[in-house]
């Protein structure tokens, strides 16, 4: 993953401390400190499309015969949504940099 911020490199074991909540998660950039979210929409949306991807190539293997052709098309939609939704999922989103100053 590569930081908008100062542009550097993360690596999943630089990762200390993150915050969880469903499939959002939230942590800061070992680099610069900025907070980071990796973005919970496009990990639902890759995981759908690994199981219509699964089920297009079930469909294919075990159903019958006429019944290849929607498999095959839902085999290759669900991969290009799993595909887009990974690229998507890999760019993080900047949620405040340190040293901003908030006004209240």
């Amino acid at each position: 993953m590569k930081c908008p911020s100062c542009e550097n490199i993360i690596a999943a074991a630089q990762i200390t401390e993150r915050q969880v909540k469903g499939l959002d998660i939230r942590f800061a950039c070992p680099h610069c400190k900025v907070t980071l979210a990796v973005n919970g929409r496009a990990t639902r949306a890759k995981l759908m499309g690994f199981v219509l991807l699964m089920s297009g190539s079930g469909v294919m293997l075990w159903g019958p015969e006429p019944a290849w052709i929607f498999g095959l098309m839902v085999g290759i939609g669900g991969g290009g949504l799993a595909f887009a939704a990974r690229r998507r999922e890999l760019r993080l989103q900047c949620l405040d940099k340190p040293g901003s100053v908030t006004e209240s």
